[in-house]
């Protein structure tokens, strides 16, 4: 005799079973967004190896022209957040005077783990071309271990929305707007973007033809999105029928380097964060205001004097008076070498005044030290040696001031040369100086040669192009 299930017991029978498929469906749902989560999660730490990665110190086991180069050890500290693999190192020679005789490159094929400090042995560079007196040694570049799905610009940065400024295909392709969206918690700079033009005839129906390509260079902030205005993409192909537009790479960019370019934009000034550090926003706003007019009563004063005056408006940094003497010089073999005491004191004295005059912070400050070399380094004062056209010019002698922690070699200058009353350069060369500026020093360098003259110049303007951090 069979019994048949009462209702009671059929229904207990389908709601357990109902529970148990709304479990099942729950825990697909967790597995599913688990590795998206972490993605965003890897996606927030992006690190460049040659930034955080720095060499402590290196001893030579052998080298010599046409000798094997081999460097005995290389210690390297990772300060990142990051693994890295496949470290590019390189070393500049130069010699006793600093003058640059090549570089010598290679890789170290070993691993270099986040906040660690290892030691390489037996460092192959190959065969030296010139005798070993002096060398700088740097991590060029190091390949990230990637954790999990692959943190890119390109997947990061998409692209929302845009809008062409008229004409058809055929014509000139300038993007009147371009929406872009940032999913990472990174600032990115220089963003390239490309347009494929589609259904271009060719062999194959619906293929991608014609491709072109720009880069913003503007700022795309963290967590946020930001449309772009007027970007030239070029010609935009007759045949095409539609088009796609997708980023990329794009560059991270650092805390330093952001707040230094949003307070240009804004007409102010960003300083390195001390303690109890004060200073008037208000004045530096009014030196960048002022900055490119012509200052007044220039008549009878020698192009060097003219730039320190205009150095001094532009820049907030006094010049020495006419007939005083330059800086003290700081020696090569002495990154580190501080000021003497009496001009120590005068910055001291000059520091407390500015806190004085008024009692409010920077409001655009950062902790970070990045090399950033047209920023870290500044102009104080130069003397023209002159020339005549048709020979090569020489700068007598030149003041730099290194304002960071960072000490620089292989400084790259512009140097711009103006007729009266002209607002462009009549032409413009470019000279480096292979010698060491220490950190928070100033150094004056002499006779470096300017490049061959076109004409005679009735002003000159120097500027800082780049330079090379000194990793020794």
């Amino acid at each position: 005799m069979r019994l048949m299930p009462g209702k009671k017991e059929k229904a207990s029978f389908e709601t357990t079973a109902v529970a148990a498929l709304f479990t099942l469906l729950m825990l697909q749902v967790v597995f599913l967004c688990s590795p998206s989560t972490s993605r965003a999660q890897k996606a927030e730490d992006v690190e460049v190896g040659k930034h955080v990665i720095v060499v402590k110190d290196y001893k030579w086991a052998s080298a010599g022209m046409g000798r094997p180069a081999i460097m005995k050890e290389i210690t390297l500290q990772n300060k990142g957040k990051s693994d890295f693999q496949n470290i590019d190192i390189e070393v500049d020679l130069y010699t006793h005077n600093d003058i640059p005789l090549g570089s010598l490159r290679t890789t170290i094929k070993d691993v270099l783990p986040a906040g660690t400090e290892k030691t390489f042995y037996n460092v192959n560079f190959g065969i030296m071309s010139a005798e070993l007196q002096n060398s700088i040694a740097r991590v060029a570049n190091a390949e990230l271990i990637e954790k999990g799905t692959p943190s890119q610009a390109k997947d990061l940065i998409l692209v929302k929305s845009w809008e062409w400024s008229g004409g058809q295909y055929g014509t000139e392709g300038i993007l009147k707007q371009i929406t872009l969206v940032n999913k990472s918690s990174e600032s990115w700079k220089d963003i390239k973007i490309r347009v494929d033009y589609l259904g271009i005839a060719g062999p194959k129906v619906g293929i991608r033809g014609f491709t072109s390509r720009a880069v913003i260079h503007d700022v795309l902030p963290p967590h946020g999105e930001k449309t772009f205005h007027d970007i030239n993409m070029g010609f935009r192909h007759p045949d095409a029928k539609t088009e796609d537009i997708s980023v990329m790479s794009a560059k991270p960019i650092s805390e330093k380097e952001l707040k230094i370019r949003t307070a240009k934009k804004e007409g102010k000034k960003a300083v390195r964060k001390k303690k109890k550090k004060t200073a008037s926003a208000e004045g530096a706003g009014t030196s960048a205001g002022e900055a490119g007019t012509a200052p007044s009563g220039e008549e009878g004063l020698s192009l060097s004097e003219k730039y320190k005056k205009r150095l001094a408006e532009e820049q907030g940094i006094a010049p020495p008076a006419p007939g005083e003497s330059p800086a003290p010089e700081v020696a090569a073999g002495e990154p580190g070498a501080a000021p003497p005491p009496g001009e120590a004191a005068d910055e001291a004295a000059a520091d407390e005044e500015e806190m004085t005059a008024e009692e409010e912070e920077y409001e655009y400050e950062y902790e970070e030290d990045v090399p950033i070399p047209s920023e870290d380094i500044v102009v104080e004062n130069f003397k023209w040696g002159g020339g005549v056209t048709g020979t090569i010019g020489v700068i007598n002698e030149i003041t730099l001031r290194n304002i960071s922690t960072i000490p620089y070699s292989r400084i790259e200058l512009i140097i711009e040369f103006y007729s009266f009353g002209s607002e462009a350069p009549m032409f413009s060369n470019r000279a480096t100086i292979n010698e060491i500026l220490p950190a928070n020093g100033r150094k004056t360098f002499r006779n470096i040669k300017a490049g061959y003259l076109n004409a005679i110049p009735q002003e000159v303007r120097i500027d800082i192009v780049t330079a090379v951090p000194f990793s020794r």
